[in-house]
């Protein structure tokens, strides 16, 4: 291949990989905190997947109401007979009936008749309890669904927070990196100077090199980890494209102990299980309603023909109102008692979950005193590693310390960046935890965005 080709390919080669990178780069999406709880939830998979269960919810309301509703149906039947009763009641349907049908012989071996039977029914509930109560059941499950899904909406939005917090924690450890990667080639330098100028050892610059090299490592570890945060927040968001949320200080307000447990009728799971519990009362009053009498009307109109369907050689009607009531079911008492066992093992369950909730809410209230403490540990750790870094830095330049000492000073002052980092977001966490645990952070965030 000759020169001017390979200069062309290597032209065609650079222009693919910037126009990637811009691709690249281009594909990540930046959002507000206020654009990206929107999205959640509105686009989260998992949010949209339960959104269909309450709506299958809805549907049982309306499958429930719809028994009151009269049921209209159309038959068409053909028969063809020979059986002297069926014929001769097929020729009086039809209105053919003669005097010759009425001899005997005709009687005893009739010919064979084929009958067009058109059946349109009309069947309407007048009395039905177990209807009422079947809607009552279906309502309290509707409405349970509902409470479960805004509880869905609140862990989703604790979890894209949690995921906004790692994506910030990222970006702060990228920066801690950058700030280590400065320190790494700052004291190469002075090796270098102090080696130059004969007052250092070689050795020293080979431990700078080696403390470099460990620092850029850090920095391509923090690089990938801020892309796979970005990539984990856009999952929950629903896309398939890194996102990012543009720095914000989205402070959630740390309150009294009392204002979490007085919160404790908000959470939705909780009203959910109290729905739910409402609905098996109800359903044991489905199952006696089944001991109660029921009216209904019945209505029915026939035509009958020999030629063709839908023919009206003959037309009858019948009207009747049907009472029925089940005097001895032996099913029914024990549906009752098993309904009654199911409806006590919620109570059960309810209430064991009142006192789980109330647990968990002064567990997390504990855990964030916890990380505040560490947090103020942190900062006072973070500027005595500064000082350290100072006063370690200042003798090394004076002959008065060694390298290693300064090698370790950097790597304590590394540490005590990164623990900030750390504690800062943990605090985040902690309280966003208190909040969803005491129901209170769906709302909160709705306050804090609206206020944005």
């Amino acid at each position: 291949m000759r020169t001017k080709d390979w200069f062309v390919v290597v032209i065609v080669i650079l222009l693919l990989n910037v126009l990637s990178a811009k691709v690249s780069h281009s594909s990540e999406l930046v959002l507000t905190f206020n654009e990206a709880v929107d999205v959640a939830l509105k686009n989260n998979p998992e949010l949209k997947a339960f959104k269909w269960v309450v709506e299958a919810g809805s549907a049982e309301v309306d499958i429930s109401k719809a028994y009151y509703y009269p049921k209209l149906t159309v038959e068409e039947r053909l028969s063809s007979t020979n059986s002297p009763t069926y014929t001769f009641m097929g020729k009086l349907n039809q209105e053919r009936l003669s005097e010759k049908d009425f001899l005997i012989e005709r009687l005893n071996s009739p010919e064979h008749v084929t009958d067009f039977q058109t059946t349109v029914t009309l069947l309407q509930p007048l009395f039905v309890p177990r209807i009422k109560y079947g809607i009552e059941v279906s309502k309290e499950m509707l409405s349970s669904a509902q409470k479960q899904y805004e509880r869905r909406k609140e862990e989703i939005l604790f979890r894209l927070y949690n995921a906004y917090l790692r994506v910030q924690t990222a970006k702060q450890f990228l920066e801690v990196a950058e700030k280590g990667l400065e320190d790494a080639k700052e004291h190469l330098r002075l090796a270098e100077l102090r080696y130059r100028a004969g007052t250092g050892l070689y050795s020293d610059v080979l431990r700078a090199e080696v403390s470099l090299k460990d620092a850029e490592k850090r920095m391509v570890a923090a690089e990938s980890a801020l892309y796979v945060a970005k990539r984990a927040l856009g999952l929950i968001l629903g896309k398939t494209v890194p996102v990012d949320i543009k720095d914000e200080d989205i402070v959630l307000p740390l309150k009294d102990l009392s204002f979490y447990e007085s919160s404790l009728s908000r959470r939705a799971d909780l009203s959910s299980l109290q729905k739910r519990y409402s609905a098996l009362r109800k359903a044991v009053s489905l199952e006696r309603s089944m001991l109660l009498p029921e009216v209904g009307l019945t209505a029915v109109y026939q035509m009958n023909d020999h030629r063709s369907p839908f023919g009206a050689e003959g037309e009858s009607y019948t009207v009747a109102v049907v009472l029925r009531w089940s005097f001895f079911d032996p099913t029914i008492r024990a549906r009752i008692k098993k309904k009654e066992a199911e409806a006590n093992q919620m109570k059960e369950l309810l209430a064991g979950f009142q006192q789980e909730i109330s647990f968990r809410i002064n567990e997390a209230y504990q855990k964030v005193r916890e990380k505040q403490k560490n947090l103020e540990l942190s900062k006072v750790a973070l500027k005595e590693a500064e000082e350290a870094m100072r006063l370690v830095r200042i003798r090394y330049e004076n002959s008065l310390s060694p390298f290693v000492d300064l090698l370790d000073t950097q790597m304590m002052l590394q540490n005590a960046r990164a623990k900030l980092v750390e504690a800062e977001n943990n605090y985040s966490a902690a309280v966003a935890e208190l909040y969803y645990q005491s129901g209170q952070l769906l709302l909160e965030f709705l306050r804090a965005t609206a206020n944005k």
